[in-house]
């Protein structure tokens, strides 16, 4: 049983023991009456206080232990069943939150391609807690035993590198929980294959409802800037052809919380975007990086200049949080 993990509840612990609140803490409060009994909660061990002065306490597995064993041995009810059920129910939300955890952890990868989402077989790895060679033996014999498996649907690869769809991973986390020797790891591959794929979706969900919103957030911007470059007042025209990018000041990978905002965008002729990327190379783009590329660049543009101070004054609180990271 493990110990020294309080995240059982009063309220939890009293739901599932079939028992009112008002009852548990009679029943801790027995515990706590005389110490030279058999029966003892013992602080660190059993509980932790959560509001010590409210006497409120969160439990560890072993502490739910002993109140659910002095309440089957000191009242006629049957109490146990019910105990071994919430006990079972608990454990299984820990391992779904671990897996939670470990999937959100090892999903760097996570990418969509012809609508189908995918992710790397190093993640999958990472995530299985298994090794390449049980993960390759596995896919190899899934390819043997089911012919319906196809590349584009199932498995791909991008840039050289071996991806699985959803669909494909929850078909491998399958066999590994019916065929890997060790029982804990069956009953790993077995939660995987339930909570890994339905994490991963909701994570690309949100991530396509936020890239909409940076999308709608682009197309604001090139209207209010008129489709029009802001550096050089250059618009595309038959006599003048020209592409129009959206560039984020304060750029999106290091500043994620503003990447949809409208007051971090500008719109720039490609070929000044170009320009400023390679000149800024693999610094962060903040605002003062701009504001030192149009000063060399583009002198003429005042009034970029001018926008950008604004923008830097709005996102004072993005500036002293860098400085205070770099340090």
């Amino acid at each position: 049983m493990a110990k020294n993990k309080f995240d059982i509840t009063a309220e939890e612990l009293a739901k599932g023991l079939g028992i009112s609140l008002v009852r548990l803490y009679e029943v801790v409060d027995f515990f706590d009456a005389d110490s030279k009994d058999e029966w003892e909660l013992k602080e660190g061990e059993h509980f932790v206080w959560l509001i010590k002065n409210a006497k409120t306490r969160t439990f560890s597995e072993f502490g739910a232990f002993a109140i659910a064993k002095y309440l089957e041995d000191t009242q006629p009810q049957n109490i146990w069943d019910r105990f071994k059920e919430f006990l079972f129910q608990y454990k299984a939300k820990l391992r779904r939150a671990f897996i939670r955890k470990q999937v959100l952890n090892n999903c760097s990868s996570l990418t969509i391609h012809n609508g189908r989402i995918y992710l790397s077989k190093s993640d999958s790895v990472s995530i299985l807690m298994t090794s390449h060679a049980r993960i390759n033996k596995a896919f190899e014999a899934l390819l043997i035993s089911d012919p319906s498996l196809e590349k584009g649907l199932d498995f791909n690869d991008f840039e050289d590198k071996r991806f699985y769809s959803l669909r494909g991973f929850e078909t491998i986390c399958h066999l590994l929980s019916k065929e890997l020797t060790l029982k804990d790891r069956r009953e790993w591959c077995k939660e995987v294959t339930i909570a890994g794929p339905e994490v991963m979706q909701k994570l690309m969900d949100a991530e396509m409802a936020f890239e909409s919103k940076v999308e709608a957030a682009k197309k604001a911007v090139r209207k209010k800037d008129g489709d029009r470059c802001q550096a050089t007042g250059q618009k595309d025209s038959p006599a003048q052809r020209m592409t129009v990018n959206v560039h984020h000041i304060f750029c999106r990978q290091h500043y994620p919380d503003i990447a949809a905002s409208q007051d971090n965008l500008v719109t720039l002729n490609k070929v000044v975007h170009d320009n400023f990327h390679s000149w800024n190379g693999k610094v962060p783009c903040t605002a003062d990086r701009l504001i030192e590329f149009l000063a060399i660049h583009h002198p003429e543009a005042e009034t970029l200049t001018l926008r950008l101070h604004y923008t830097n004054k709005v996102y004072q609180h993005i500036k002293t949080k860098s400085l205070v990271a770099a340090k």
